[in-house]
């Protein structure tokens, strides 16, 4: 009697227990984006063994109570050896997000594979995430028990901020650059703008950097305006031989550091009025032109102590051909991380109009038709939230506005939405995070490693590290320490023989030459797959997870 009374009491405590889950919410949504980080251990007959586990997900739409969703990326680590997903996943949400189910293949360097067969359940939740812990087994050479306790952590879409890339001997360290392209077409006097931007405000000991964009080359020199013609098309200028670049071909930069502004001389009021310039603010300016192209003119002023003091300023670039969804980039950066009251300023270098919104992603994927149709990729779907419209902006023309709060802010164009990026707004740390680097070895380019090894891409010892776990906001250095050019893209893999990867356009370092490096800071929560588009067995895995305190739970020790 004493034995069915405590019976019924453990039965009791189950139903209590699942009659509060309800109180713990998880925030698995549909079409979000998760990470699911995992730490615990592997039982087998004779041993037990270390393991972690982090898996990015993509929740599809609801079904009820239920959600089906898909692996994006994975990374299991059994005792050191570490493992990447391989083939098709299964995952499962169920009832109304308290439990999940989880089932696939990982293989290691060696083409080894594990399978996973793990079910979580919700114990705990708050703004920060979801805590779960994971049961079931994982079947290699033997099959293991699993225990683990996760937190799974809204991952949104990683973004990644290229910060420098030098590529070129020339690259200045200094983080003082300003970027102006020579626009395509600037030859042609009938184009409006010809330089983007063309009237900037800088402080001492900023380099300038010119990139004739164009399918002509160009000459930047620096002088005063000696007549205007009545129209005000055109300047007639006079080199004062402070800045000559000689020739631009096209796709070649110049670069100029300024050292000082002559407060003695002022912009010409007539220059001034043509570019909007009030009078109060033409001492010290230098003007620069084009010599063979003297309507294409251009404005470096002096940025005054007070501007310096008061406002930030960070600049997205809406890239040329930004409206063809084939290519690879469109916003450069895609991501910035800011501090409130910085202005933000959108730049249009495509021969396109564009509007940058504020709003939600709401749908990434649509019915192929038909009732339980498989579904098919499609443009990012987003809605606007209202609090940030730019209108059209015309080619060439920005537009600008200022974060004054805290968080995560999202923007997309409306008419072509694969043109979205985000920006984190964060109060300044008073400590920088350091970065961690990564070294291409020597020898990278020549495949080493079994066939099975090629076959599955599985990452091998091309990098050091290849794969690397990081707090948000980590600046990641590669260097390339081979003898020959390599490219750093990042990407989802394909689990073929042939193109391995498809680029996501989130990490795109163009050429890195011997000796040089290629920095990129990742700000955002998830896994991040990168890899050498001319070497494909050239891989590795950017963990990203924020810093929390220990979320192990601790178990009752078998009796």
């Amino acid at each position: 009697m004493k034995y069915v009374f405590l019976f019924l009491m453990i039965i009791a405590g189950l139903v209590a227990t699942t009659m509060y889950l309800p109180n713990a919410y998880s925030d698995f949504s549909s079409n979000g984006k998760y990470l699911i980080d995992a730490s615990g251990y592997l039982s087998g007959n004779k041993t037990i063994f270390d393991s972690n586990i982090a898996l990015q997900i993509t929740a599809g739409a609801n079904n009820g109570t239920s959600m089906q969703a898909t692996l994006d990326n994975g990374l299991v680590t059994i005792a050191n050896t570490q493992y990447l997903n391989s083939g098709l996943w299964q995952v499962a949400i169920l009832r109304d997000n308290k439990y999940f189910v989880i089932q696939g293949n990982a293989q290691d360097e060696n083409g080894n594979t594990v399978h996973l067969n793990l079910f979580g359940r919700i114990i705990g939740s708050n703004q920060d995430g979801s805590v779960f812990t994971i049961s079931g087994k994982i079947t290699g050479s033997e099959t293991m028990k699993a225990s683990y306790s996760a937190k799974v952590l809204s991952a949104g879409t990683v973004t990644t901020k290229p910060i420098t890339s030098t590529t070129t001997p020339t690259q200045p360290p200094s983080s003082k650059i300003v970027n102006i392209s020579i626009l395509q077409g600037a030859s042609n006097i009938n184009n409006q703008v010809h330089y983007s931007p063309s009237n900037v405000q800088v402080a001492l000991g900023t380099t300038i950097v010119w990139t004739n964009n164009d399918l002509v080359p160009h000459r930047i020199m620096s002088g005063v305006a000696s007549a205007i013609t009545t129209n005000q098309s055109s300047t007639t200028l006079i080199s004062d031989g402070k800045i000559d670049s000689g020739v631009i071909a096209p796709g070649q930069s110049f670069q100029y550091t300024i050292t000082s502004f002559d407060t003695t001389q002022s912009l010409d009021p007539r220059v001034a009025a043509r570019y909007n310039i009030p009078q109060d603010e033409t001492v010290g300016d230098i003007t620069f032109f084009d010599p063979t192209y003297q309507f294409m003119v251009g404005i470096i002023a002096p940025l005054s102590q007070s501007s310096t003091m008061q406002t930030q300023t960070a600049q997205m670039t809406i890239l040329n051909g930004a409206s063809n969804s084939s290519n690879i980039q469109f916003l450069a950066p895609s991501s910035l991380q800011i501090t409130p009251g910085t202005v933000v300023v959108w730049t249009n270098n495509d021969l396109v109009p564009h509007s940058i919104m504020s709003g939600q992603l709401i749908s990434t994927t649509e019915s192929a038709g038909g009732k339980g149709a498989a579904g098919k990729t499609v443009s990012p779907h987003f809605i606007s939230d209202g609090n940030i419209n730019s209108g059209p902006i015309a080619p060439g023309q920005s537009y600008q506005t200022t974060f004054s709060r805290t968080g995560s802010t999202q923007i997309f164009d409306p008419t072509y939405t694969w043109i979205n990026g985000i920006i984190i707004s964060s109060p300044a740390s008073t400590t920088q995070i350091a970065p961690v680097k990564i070294s291409i070895n020597p020898g990278s380019s020549s495949a080493k490693g079994s066939a099975t090894q090629q076959t599955y891409n599985q990452y091998n010892t091309y990098y050091t590290p290849d794969t690397i776990q990081i707090v948000p906001g980590t600046p990641i250095i590669w260097t390339n320490n081979d003898s020959i050019a390599h490219t750093i893209y990042s990407g989802v893999s394909t689990q073929k023989n042939t193109n391995p990867f498809t680029p996501d356009g989130k990490i795109v370092s163009g050429t890195i030459a011997p000796g040089q490096t290629f920095t990129v800071i990742v700000n955002d929560t998830g896994i991040v797959r990168f890899y050498d588009p001319q070497y494909t067995w050239m891989n590795g895995v950017i963990i990203s997870m924020p810093p929390t305190s220990s979320y192990v739970i601790g178990n009752t020790p078998p009796q």
